[in-house]
This record gives structure tokens, C-alpha cells and sequence, in this order.
């Protein structure tokens, strides 16, 4: 059965926001400094502390799932690099996201189906609630936000396009050589530079 799913991802996928946060630590190489300048410097234009606080929580924990030398080529702030680092972390961090990548979005680029809808979302999440009890208990409302969540995400990194086409992927040879084969696969379809 593996980990439990945790399907209350609603915060976006944080783009900017996370290499803000990793280019700080970049310059002052203590999480503790840099906890103290975005909440000094308010880094990530939050309206409260209370949502600075929650927003670099999440970013911090997606970042812990990173390697030191993928959290160096975030800091550079190359576009494609970025979003698949980001997408990356976030299956990672989400067991939900990441068995619907290798399982959902692997599948249609080796079948060439190009569109992802929102039945495979549905298809997903009924095949998945056989095996993981906590998801039958989740409301319809959770199961729909999760959905939007995800599919926002998706857009946000660039691996499907507004429609719900999916998009091609390119692998830097940077993120290949600081990346394990596990990681890649988040990325599927990819062509790899």
C-alpha cells in the first residue's frame, strides 16, 4: 500500500516564490537566517505573517525532498529547470501526485494520448480509494478542490497546456546529472538534452 495520500495540496505550485526562497538560502547557507529575512523582508508578498509563515513552510518542505545540487540549480532560475525541480518535489512530497504522474501522465505519453481529463482524475482516485481507505472518507468538495489543485499545478509547471494537452518535455543535461533516475521520472515523455 505504501504511504498514505494526503490529497490537501491546495497552495499552487509557488514558481517564483520557491526560488526566492532558494536563491536567499543560496546567499546566507542557514534555513534560520533565511526564515528570519522573508519574514523581516515579507520575500514573498504575503498579506500576513500568518500566510508567509504557511507559504514558506510548504516551500521548505518541498525543498527538504531536494538534493543540495538540485536546490543549486534552482537558485539559477532557468525556467524549464525550475518547473520540473518544483514538480519533482512535488510528487515527492505528495505520494497522490506522484503515483498519478507515473501512473496517469507516463501512461498517455507511451499510448500517445495527448489530453488529460478530468475522468482520469476520477479514474485515478476511484482506483486509488480501493487501496487507500483514508481517500473514501474524503468529501466531494476535498476531491473536486484536489482536482483543481492538481490540475493548476500540472499548467503551472508547463507539463500540460490550458486546454489539458500535454505538453513535450525537454531534461537539461544539468538537471540529468544532479538528478537519480526516480526523480526523472516525475518528468515522463521527456526528451532528454
Amino acid at each position: 500500500m505504501g504511504k498514505k495520500y494526503k490529497i490537501g495540496f491546495a497552495r499552487p505550485a509557488l514558481l517564483h516564490e520557491t526560488v526566492q526562497v532558494v536563491q536567499c538560502f543560496c546567499e546566507l547557507r542557514d534555513w534560520t537566517l533565511v526564515k528570519q529575512e522573508v519574514k523581516d523582508t515579507n520575500l514573498l508578498q504575503c498579506r500576513t505573517e500568518r500566510s508567509s509563515d504557511i507559504m514558506y513552510s510548504e516551500i521548505t518542505k518541498r525543498l527538504s525532498l531536494l538534493s543540495s545540487a538540485q536546490i543549486e540549480l534552482l537558485s539559477e532560475d532557468e525556467s524549464q529547470n525550475v518547473r520540473h525541480l518544483i514538480w519533482i518535489a512535488l510528487c515527492k512530497q505528495y505520494p497522490f501526485i506522484g503515483d498519478f504522474t507515473i501512473e496517469v501522465l507516463a501512461d498517455a505519453h507511451a499510448t500517445h494520448r495527448f489530453e488529460i481529463s478530468h475522468d482520469d482524475y476520477g479514474y485515478f482516485f476511484n482506483a486509488k480509494a480501493d487501496w487507500h481507505p483514508e481517500l473514501e472518507s474524503v468529501s466531494d468538495k476535498t476531491r473536486s478542490n484536489a482536482r483543481q489543485a492538481l490540475f493548476q499545478m500540472m499548467r503551472q509547471c508547463e507539463l500540460i497546456s490550458d486546454a489539458n494537452q500535454l505538453i513535450p518535455q525537454m531534461l537539461s543535461s544539468a538537471l540529468q546529472n544532479c538528478s537519480p533516475e526516480s526523480d526523472l521520472a516525475f518528468i515522463p515523455g521527456a526528451i532528454r538534452l
